[in-house]
């Protein structure tokens, strides 16, 4: 028994909403945090990478307000230190906010969940210390000191 293809006899019209990503969900909250303004991000995804990466921007001095519907408004704020930075496995955060504490003012500390310290962190690491500051440890946990004003 073979079933025929779908057909029509005219034009189709419709939409889908795609569900947001969580890496781009958390690479737009990141280049809203480093913005000189409000911002607002639709469309992301509710995930624990995003909340991961929600936690940490405003560890370091970002105000995060999340609604119901998938939409995240961001304010920067001065990048301060002084925090701990859980990863939890999510590679944006374990890779992107390590760079973004050197914008701040004293010592981030580093966490994660058991298998993150597997991860590969070591270029990220040096190439922080390449720019001035302290990074103690080559992976998960470690923690990272600006050594000079980026800004």
């Amino acid at each position: 028994m073979s079933t025929a293809l779908p057909s029509a006899d005219g034009p189709i019209e419709g939409s889908v909403v795609v569900p947001g990503s969580k890496s781009e969900t958390n690479r737009a909250i990141v280049l809203a945090a480093l913005s000189d303004g409000p911002s607002r991000v639709e469309g992301a995804l509710h995930s624990r990478d995003s909340q991961l990466m929600i936690d940490a921007l405003r560890a370091l001095g970002t105000q995060i307000r999340v609604d119901d519907d998938s939409t995240v408004h961001v304010t920067p704020g001065p990048v301060r230190g002084s925090a701990e930075i859980d990863c939890g496995l999510a590679g944006t955060v374990m890779r992107f906010i390590p760079a973004v504490t050197l914008l701040g003012d004293a010592t981030v500390s580093f966490v994660g969940d058991p298998h993150a310290s597997k991860r590969p962190m070591r270029g990220l690491l040096d190439g922080l210390r390449s720019l001035g500051a302290t990074v103690d440890g080559d992976h998960l946990p470690f923690s990272v000191t600006p050594g000079l004003s980026l800004i």
